[in-house]
C-alpha cells in the first residue's frame, strides 16, 4: 500500500486509564467508518486514529503486554477482567457486539508493537473494512493478519473451560466449573441481543430521568417490550432461558428487565391477551424504577440496613408511581402502570409495604410482579449475597410465603411455568453428569424435566443427549437422582449460548 506519510499530530488529551477500554472500542467502531469517508490526512481522521494509537500504547503500558478486547454476554472484557458498567459503556458494547458479530469474530487481539505507526493502522483497519465482502469473514481476517500486530479472535480461541473435580460426588460437595466463553447458536445471539436493548433503553431510561426537567419520553421501552412480547408468543423458553441473565454491576437494570420478561411469561399461562402481556411487562420493568431517588451506596450496601436505611428503601414503590408520572405519555396509558409499581412489596394480607388503609385486594398485575421480583431476587447474587439461591431452593422459601404473603394460585402457575428446575438450571447427578434443563413437559411426574447433559471436548462445553429426568429402571425408581442445583450465572453461563 503506497501512500503519502501520515503527520503525527497531538491528541486534544491524553486518555486516562479508567476511559481507556470505551475510548479503544469507540475507536474500533469509528475508524472503519472514518476511512471509508475521509482521506487518511484528512484532521478528523487523523485526530481518531492518533487517539486510538495513544490507547493502545497506555493499555500495553497497564496490562505489559497483549491486549483481547472481547465482548461475552454483551459486556466488555479486556483480557480476563470485565469492565465497570455504565449506561453509555453499555450502549458502545451492543453496537460492538453486532461489529464483531457481522464479521463472525468475538474481538481482537493486539500484540505489544514498538512504534506503531499511523500507516499499519489503516492498513489493519482497510483489511476489517473488507472482510465484509467475503463469506467467510473472519477466516478472511485470520489470513489476512497472519503473524502480524492484530489478530481476530475467532471461535476456537473462545472456548468454555469447564472443570469439575473428580471427587465431586464422593467428597459429598461439588467441585466449581470455571466457565469462560460460549458461542451462541444464530437463534440465542437475537434473543440476546434483545435483551441488551432492553438493557440498553431502561439504562437510558434511568439516566433520562436523573437529568431531564421536564416529560421523560418512554417510547423506546415500550417498543422493546412489545418486540419481547411478540418473541413470547413465537417461543416462551426463549424469553425464559433469558431471564436467566445477571448483571451484578448493575443488578437493578437486570433485575427490572428479568422481572418484566417474568411476568410476561406468567401473564402469557394465564390467556392475558398480546397487548395486556406487553402493559404487564411495562409494569414489571418500571416496578423498581423509584430507586434511582435513592443512593446508589445504600442500594448496594453490603450489610442489614438501619432502621432509617430501611425506612428509606420503602419508599421506592411510592418513587416509582411518581417517576411513572413523569413520562411522557397519555394519562390513561400511565394509569394502566401505576398498581404493580406500588403494589409488589405488598403483601396479599395487606402486610407489607407501602402501609395501606385500603381494603381492596392486591391487583391481579401487581400479584404477579410480586411473584417474578422475589423470585429473581433470590436467585440473583447481590452485594450481600454472592452467591445466588439456587432455583430450587428459592422455589421452597416462595411455598412458605404463599397463602400470606404471596398469591398460591399464582405462584403454582409459576412453578408449573418455569419447572421445579427452570430453564437453564445446571443439576449434577447421582451418574456423575451435569446437564442444562431444557424444558419441564406438562405434566412430568414431580415435575421432573428434560435437560441435556453437557460434554466436554478438550475446553469447550457443548450440548450432548437430551435426557428425561422422569424415566425410571426396572424397579420403578427414578433413573437418575440430582444431588445438586446450581443457577447458570453461579458459573457465567447464559443458557440461550448452550440451549438454542
Amino acid at each position: 500500500m503506497s501512500q503519502a506519510p501520515l503527520a503525527k499530530p497531538k491528541p486534544k488529551s491524553q486518555p486516562q486509564g479508567t476511559d481507556l477500554p470505551e475510548l479503544l472500542a469507540q475507536s474500533i467502531l469509528r475508524l472503519p467508518q472514518l476511512v471509508r469517508i475521509h482521506q487518511p490526512n484528512n484532521k478528523i481522521f487523523k485526530e481518531n486514529l492518533i487517539l486510538f494509537i495513544d490507547t493502545l500504547n497506555a493499555l500495553w503500558n497497564i496490562q505489559n503486554g497483549q491486549i483481547d478486547i472481547r465482548l461475552h454476554r454483551g459486556r466488555l472484557y479486556i483480557n480476563k477482567e470485565r469492565i465497570a458498567f455504565s449506561p453509555a459503556l453499555l450502549v458502545t458494547s451492543t453496537k460492538l457486539m453486532e461489529f464483531f458479530e457481522s464479521r463472525r469474530i468475538f474481538g481482537f487481539g493486539f500484540r505489544p508493537k514498538e512504534d506503531l505507526d499511523a500507516e499499519e493502522v489503516v492498513e489493519f483497519i482497510q483489511i476489517v473494512n473488507a472482510s465484509q465482502n467475503h463469506e467467510k469473514p473472519g477466516v478472511f481476517l485470520s489470513e489476512a493478519l497472519k503473524d502480524d500486530w492484530v489478530k481476530p479472535i475467532l471461535d476456537d480461541d473462545f472456548k468454555i473451560a469447564y472443570l469439575f473435580t473428580d471427587e465431586m460426588a464422593s467428597e459429598g460437595a461439588p467441585g466449581r466449573p470455571l466457565v469462560w466463553n460460549s458461542t451462541p447458536s444464530e437463534e440465542g445471539g437475537k434473543a440476546r441481543r434483545a435483551y441488551s436493548r432492553a438493557m440498553s433503553e431502561f439504562s437510558k431510561l434511568n439516566d433520562s430521568i436523573n437529568s431531564a426537567k421536564g416529560l421523560v419520553n418512554f417510547s423506546k421501552s415500550r417498543r422493546v417490550v412489545q418486540d419481547l412480547a411478540e418473541s413470547l408468543f413465537q417461543n416462551e423458553n426463549i424469553l425464559l432461558s433469558l431471564s436467566t441473565i445477571r448483571d451484578y454491576d448493575d443488578y437493578t437494570c437486570s433485575h427490572c428487565v428479568n422481572v418484566a420478561i417474568l411476568s410476561m411469561c406468567l401473564g402469557r399461562r394465564l390467556g392475558l391477551s398480546k397487548m395486556e402481556v406487553a402493559t404487564l411487562g411495562l409494569g414489571g420493568l418500571f416496578h423498581d424504577l423509584g430507586k434511582v431517588d435513592i443512593p446508589i451506596e445504600l442500594i448496594r450496601k453490603p450489610g442489614k440496613f438501619t432502621e432509617v436505611e430501611y425506612e428509606e428503601i420503602k419508599k421506592h414503590p411510592l418513587n416509582s408511581v411518581c417517576r411513572i408520572l413523569s413520562l411522557n405519555a397519555d394519562n390513561a396509558f400511565k394509569s394502566k402502570l401505576f398498581l404493580p409499581p406500588f403494589e409488589h412489596h405488598i403483601n396479599i394480607n395487606h402486610s407489607g409495604y407501602p402501609a395501606t388503609d385500603l381494603k381492596a385486594p392486591v391487583s391481579l398485575f401487581g400479584r404477579i410482579v410480586a411473584i417474578t421480583d422475589l423470585y429473581d431476587a433470590l436467585t440473583s447474587s447481590r452485594s450481600y449475597r454472592p452467591v445466588p439461591i439456587s432455583p430450587d431452593k428459592a422455589l421452597e422459601i416462595m411455598v412458605k410465603k404463599s397463602g400470606s404473603e404471596i398469591d398460591a394460585l399464582l405462584l403454582k402457575v409459576f412453578i408449573n411455568m418455569v419447572g421445579i428446575y427452570p430453564v437453564g438450571t445446571l443439576l449434577v447427578l447421582n451418574t456423575k453428569e451435569v446437564v442444562m434443563v431444557a424444558d419441564t413437559p406438562p405434566n412430568a411426574e414431580a415435575g421432573r424435566p428434560r435437560a441435556y447433559i453437557l460434554e466436554r471436548e478438550e475446553e469447550t462445553l457443548k450440548k450432548g443427549e437430551l435426557i428425561d429426568l422422569a424415566e425410571k429402571n426396572a424397579k420403578g425408581q427414578f433413573a437418575r437422582k440430582v444431588l445438586y442445583c446450581f443457577h447458570p450465572t453461579e458459573f457465567g453461563l447464559v443458557p440461550t449460548d448452550i440451549l438454542l
